[in-house]
């Protein structure tokens, strides 16, 4: 596989399993809970991780942080667009009450639409790829502190 489709491949695996264990959530009937939406936060951890660790091999283990950082955030943008359309068609035309159970709380004050809720969920995706790609580059950067890293500095 080459370096340039691991997002894409990684991205599409993270949101199929965020949405299997949503459907797997829902025949226990604990998908109405939003609690359980944390583990999702521990699926894109561990995809984004596998990811880079990938993603070094294929370089050789001398990428730039640029290279490693977008491949990240594109798989997190394709799992959270993945996530988003399939939540968009369950909450529309599998199950529409389902929205009107989770958001009981809300639809006594306020008008939620499912556009809201959708916009809500990418957004949680987007924020979730952006702070785990910047926290894992962190660990995967290379290092200045070397006689190369060296000439870089006044």
């Amino acid at each position: 596989m080459k370096r340039s489709h691991l997002p894409l491949f990684y991205g599409i695996c993270i949101g199929a399993v965020a949405i299997v264990y949503f459907l797997m959530l829902s025949l226990l009937d604990l998908h109405e809970n939003p609690f359980y939406r944390v583990v999702n936060i521990i699926f894109y951890g561990i995809g984004l991780f596998l990811l880079i660790t990938k993603f070094k091999d294929k370089t050789e283990g001398i990428f730039k942080y640029q290279e490693g950082f977008w491949a990240m955030f594109r798989s997190g943008i394709i799992a959270t667009f993945v996530i988003t359309v399939f939540f968009l068609l369950y909450i529309t035309e599998v199950n529409d009450v389902f929205l009107e159970k989770l958001l009981t709380v809300w639809k006594e004050d306020h008008n939620v639409k499912p556009g809201t809720v959708i916009l809500g969920l990418a957004l949680m995706g987007f924020s979730t790829s952006l702070i785990l790609s910047l926290t894992y580059m962190q660990l995967f950067k290379r290092s200045w502190n070397t006689r190369e890293g060296k000439k870089h500095t006044l």
